[in-house]
């Protein structure tokens, strides 16, 4: 499957930090995503081949990662902050409404967006994630709500020596062959958009990144959940500890009429694994609760 073009414009957020904003595609139907820390539209591939021509895609670079500029104030990046850019973009594309989808960090900002953006959030898709405390609610390790903070920590202080080593690690030909051993990822994993992920770390600002990751780690978006009112779907794999059953528990006892799908087999990167499953039960949920947009189409 080659790997879509998309088109890109620079939009300025409410603290004036210059955003990179992608989009693709067309249709009356407009998803607006929130993407996982490190990575990009690109990891949307299949859905977005498979939804070409019913559906408008628009996503941006998290603050200081990829395109787009570091805040002038480093404490501006809480998932608050994402949620704020996700309104500017929404605000510079003409998206009055639209249905918001987020994986892996994702998932962190769409619950909160949806709390947040009240009447302009139609429905919630959420696929591989947590809603807050990613290092307590999505790792379920001895310890590792402590020593997972820690190693965020280190990692921070070593940032500038990560690029390149990153670099190196993910162009080697054992690469995808240890990972998949390591059950990190699964046989079936589409490898083209995944090492174009994954080839593109050499690119990110790695102190952002961690310190990125310490913000989804205070950040809480169960009193979040009580707020949302519109349909949600949340997909994941049954291998996937990033959101595990306890998660899924969480959001169904906290979002009336919360519907869920579990793919066997898949790790955090279903989408890539079993896209068929995924954007199947994707589509079932946009026709059970926007059929009038797609019918448009």
């Amino acid at each position: 499957m080659s790997l879509p073009t998309f088109d890109r414009q620079r939009v300025r957020s409410f603290d004036g930090t210059d955003l990179e904003v992608q989009t693709w595609g067309s249709g009356p139907l407009t998803v607006v995503i929130a993407n996982g820390l490190g990575g990009t539209l690109v990891a949307w591939t299949p859905m977005l081949r498979a939804m070409e021509g019913r559906v408008r895609f628009v996503s941006w670079d998290y603050r200081g990662l990829y395109g787009s500029k570091r805040p002038a104030n480093l404490k501006a990046l809480r998932v608050e902050d994402h949620v704020a850019d996700m309104r500017a973009v929404m605000d510079a594309t003409g998206v009055d409404q639209a249905v918001i989808a987020g994986w892996s960090m994702g998932v962190q900002v769409c619950i909160q967006a949806a709390a947040d953006l009240g009447e302009r959030v139609l429905g919630v898709l959420l696929i591989n994630g947590t809603y807050g405390r990613v290092f307590e609610t999505a790792f379920s390790a001895p310890g590792s709500r402590h020593l997972l903070p820690l190693l965020n920590h280190v990692a921070i202080k070593a940032a500038p020596a990560l690029p390149p080593a990153v670099s190196l690690v993910t162009k080697q030909r054992w690469f995808l062959p240890l990972i998949e051993r390591a059950g990190i990822v699964d046989k079936r994993l589409d490898r083209e958009v995944f090492l174009a992920i994954a080839q593109g770390f050499d690119q990110l600002d790695f102190d952002v990144y961690h310190r990125i990751m310490a913000c989804l780690n205070v950040h809480d978006g169960e009193p979040a959940l009580a707020h949302i009112r519109v349909p949600l779907l949340m997909i994941a794999g049954d291998r996937d500890a990033m959101t595990p059953a306890a998660v899924r528990h969480v959001v169904h006892q906290r979002v009336p009429h919360a519907e869920s799908h579990v793919v066997p087999g898949g790790t955090h990167y279903t989408l890539l694994e079993y896209p068929e499953a995924v954007i199947g039960r994707v589509e079932r949920f946009f026709g059970d609760h926007f059929s009038g947009h797609l019918e448009a189409a």
